[in-house]
């Protein structure tokens, strides 16, 4: 118990005592065999869904730490890397996209946006998102598709703070396991690993992103834009050899999520790439998309929380400290992170 607390205190400096941490690109290293965020995508539709299928990757990874108690130095070296190992960038366009995937899905919004265009042209409509931000959340039904993605967000974060919680107390019931009170001998490699897996970013699992591409997502979208609805990805984990989302004919009811006062232009972001999807393939260049999925303040508070995890580790003595790190920064900072914008 008291290593744990020793490694909380110096855990909470952040970066005043900062290791180096490589620059995050949004672009994997050449010859990376992961599937990217990157590759050469050329309409709306692809790179919503490879964004998105980046962030349910690090989703079943989550769930995988749920499924499997930590046995072993290596399922918490693997699990360190899994989870702490993702790209801030490319984790948080796929936070993004995949809310204005669940965002896209109101049916009163789908129809506002197909009606500008009708009506004044997809140039004109376009055009407005362009010049305005705010445009696409004013349109009919903006603002309730943004709540339907608030609800996915707000469940989403609950979950990963409740990941984090459950590996946290891993550590502390690890400390009576002989093979867990083991003195740490390879920080600095450990953290040089997740340093590398950052920057570069983490494999994308196929089974995730082929079902991001199939049109069939769209009925899973519609249930995790209710309020009250789960978290998508509570049976989602990167072993399941065909991906297994929750049924569809439940109906949920539950307190609509709200946007948190300064967090309105993320919802104007999500509202904007939904509009994107809407409009299909060709609705914009991929780069204007890739673009209008970049949001500072959730990339920098992830990129905070892979720091304070380096931090953490590096302080850590023993196997069984490890955990904690885990818990409280590659699972309950993050879901701080993208849960910030909901109130």
């Amino acid at each position: 118990m008291k290593l744990i607390r020793r490694i909380t205190a110096v855990a909470a400096v952040g970066v005043m005592t900062c290791l180096p941490l490589a620059a995050q690109a949004d672009t994997p290293v050449e010859g990376q065999a992961a599937v990217s965020q990157e590759q050469t995508i050329n309409n709306v539709d692809d790179v919503i869904a490879e964004s998105a299928a980046v962030y349910a990757t690090y989703q079943s990874d989550v769930t995988d730490v749920r499924q499997h108690p930590l046995s072993s130095a290596n399922d918490i070296e693997d699990s360190l890397t899994s989870l702490g190992g993702h790209n801030s960038q490319q984790l948080s366009n796929g936070f993004i996209a995949y809310s204005a995937l669940v965002a896209s899905q109101n049916p009163e919004f789908r129809a506002a946006v197909r009606d500008i265009e009708g009506f004044y042209g997809r140039e004109s409509l376009m055009l407005g998102m362009r010049n305005d931000v705010r445009y696409a959340r004013t349109l009919g039904g903006g603002n309730a598709a943004v709540t339907s993605s608030l609800a996915a967000i707000e469940a989403d974060a609950e979950r990963l703070r409740g990941a984090g919680a459950y590996v946290k107390e891993q550590a502390y019931s690890l400390q009576a396991v002989g093979w867990a009170k083991a003195t740490i001998r390879n920080s600095d490699a450990l953290i040089q690993q997740i340093q590398a897996s950052a920057s570069a970013g983490m494999p994308v699992h196929e089974e995730l992103q082929l079902a991001f591409a199939s049109s069939d997502i769209n009925n899973v979208l519609v249930q995790a834009g209710q309020s009250g609805a789960p978290s998508l990805w509570e049976n989602v984990n990167s072993a399941a050899s065909a991906v297994r989302f929750p049924s569809l004919d439940m109906v949920y009811a539950g307190r609509s999520a709200r946007i948190r006062s300064g967090k309105e232009p993320i919802a104007d972001k999500i509202a904007t790439l939904a509009a994107y999807r809407v409009l299909g393939t060709d609705a914009a260049p991929a780069q204007e998309v890739r673009t209008a999925m970049r949001e500072t303040s959730t990339r920098n508070c992830i990129n905070m929380a892979q720091l304070n995890l380096q931090q953490c580790v590096a302080a850590a003595h023993n196997q069984f400290e490890v955990p904690f790190c885990i818990g409280e920064h590659a699972l309950t900072d993050v879901g701080d992170c993208i849960g910030d914008i909901t109130q």
